[in-house]
């Protein structure tokens, strides 16, 4: 009875291990990982003080806060471990951060992603798994017609986006220049004339920053103020529309973006 009893108990971990993505993932292998291709612009420690740091435009994140911009959870919580593993796979595109979903495994990432989440005392506090506020392969955008590009227009109005982004969304906004980060340093207002963005250009990705907002800078999340999906797509649809066409030597000059499928596409 007990050998049975034994066998079932084992039976039962091995399908739950077959399941769980982060099965093989390491702390021991994260940290050489990370001290390799991290530490570099990151800072051994993890506090953005890496030895190439000074050298970037775009100041290298630091991951001692545990401050993440792209998350699928509400503005103010931790991110999740698959929202850093996204960010690790994609890379950020028009900044210096790089993908490395094309040069190490979906194990090594993992175990990037949990050495760096032991960086931060925040995760080390958490006493529940973070909510997840934006389910991106669940979503299902609103199609893109003229009538929904024109409510996305009214609605960029009426949430005074162009007071930072500007009125034709080139990122000129009356407010712009005053703008800081939590951290005091200016923030850059996004462009979306620009269309190079750095949590991805899909409509979910897009959908995604409007709803829980990026931590660290003065962008809010909008969920409560828009809580009516047609108008968050209206919004997203429109936004994407600015977009302006920069000719074929822009598409091969500049890094690629990203689209993270979601399930209307």
């Amino acid at each position: 009875m007990r050998l049975v009893l034994a066998i079932s108990v084992l039976l039962v971990a091995s399908q739950a291990s077959a399941v769980d993505p982060w099965t093989g993932a390491d702390l021991v292998d994260g940290k050489r990982l990370y001290r390799a291709l991290c530490a570099g612009c990151h800072g051994t420690s993890g506090d953005g003080n890496g030895p190439v740091a000074e050298a970037l435009e775009i100041p290298p994140r630091d991951l001692t806060r545990a401050e993440y911009r792209f998350r699928s959870t509400a503005s103010g919580t931790l991110a999740t471990r698959e929202d850093l593993l996204r960010t690790l796979t994609y890379g950020l595109p028009g900044t210096p951060m790089p993908q490395w979903g094309d040069q190490l495994s979906q194990t090594q990432m993992r175990s990037v992603v949990l050495y760096i989440q032991g960086l931060s005392k925040r995760f080390a506090a958490r006493t529940a798994a973070p909510t997840i506020l934006v389910d991106l392969p669940a979503l299902k955008p609103a199609p893109v017609t003229e009538a929904t590009i024109e409510r996305g227009r009214v609605l960029y109005g009426k949430m005074r986006c162009g007071k930072c982004h500007g009125q034709a969304g080139e990122g000129d906004g009356k407010a712009a220049p005053g703008l800081k980060n939590n951290d005091g340093r200016r923030a850059d207002v996004f462009d979306f004339s620009y269309g190079v963005y750095k949590g991805g250009y899909g409509p979910g990705a897009v959908y995604r920053t409007f709803v829980t907002g990026l931590d660290g800078t003065p962008m809010p999340s909008y969920g409560e103020a828009l809580p009516n999906e047609a108008d968050r797509w209206a919004l997203v649809h429109y936004c994407r529309s600015l977009t302006r066409d920069r000719g074929l030597w822009f598409y091969l000059s500049e890094p690629p973006t990203w689209e993270e499928p979601v399930a209307g596409q």
